[in-house]
């Protein structure tokens, strides 16, 4: 059975508290943070995998939990390498929007040759942790490439290729 948001939320700060009792310097400023909404993350086939919980620190989201479908915490982290530089941490939990993820890959459709792209999905492509939008590239009603934008860079491939392993 896969868990639903507000149980993951509610591990999420379970998992917080218990990282904070440790007194780790690099999760001191989290100390602040409080938990936001459930994101929940697809595999690469569109199947719920995980959530991704972030944990919101004013206007920025300092650091997140990965929950996975059956409950058990994945992951804690930050999204800044020193606690004293909060500034760098994302806006919001994928990191870039997913309307910006579109506007990013339209660049890479070819509606001349009768391209049409999907509405973004948050995935992971292969191991959990490895998160970008995917926006399929559908030609003659026939998904022929993924597109894949994280706030990094943009990569794509055949439609249905897997990179490696997919958590189910």
């Amino acid at each position: 059975m896969f868990v639903g948001g507000e149980y993951a939320k509610k591990l999420a700060e379970e998992e917080l508290m218990r990282t904070l009792i440790q007194k780790d310097r690099l999760f001191a400023p989290l100390s602040a943070a409080s938990i936001g909404t459930p994101f929940l993350v697809r595999n690469v086939f569109k199947k719920p995998s995980y959530w991704l919980i972030p944990l919101l620190m004013h206007d920025r989201v300092g650091g997140f939990v990965r929950v996975l479908g059956n409950g058990r915490v994945a992951h804690i982290g930050t999204f800044y390498h020193d606690p004293s530089e909060l500034r760098d941490a994302p806006l919001e939990i994928t990191g870039v929007s997913a309307a910006e993820a579109s506007r990013q890959a339209t660049r890479k459709i070819h509606h001349d040759q009768g391209e049409s792209a999907s509405d973004p999905i948050f995935v992971h492509d292969g191991p959990i942790g490895r998160e970008a939008w995917l926006i399929e590239v559908v030609r003659e009603g026939i998904p022929r490439r993924w597109i894949f934008v994280t706030p990094a860079f943009i990569y794509e491939r055949t439609a249905g290729e897997m990179l490696d392993e997919t958590m189910e």
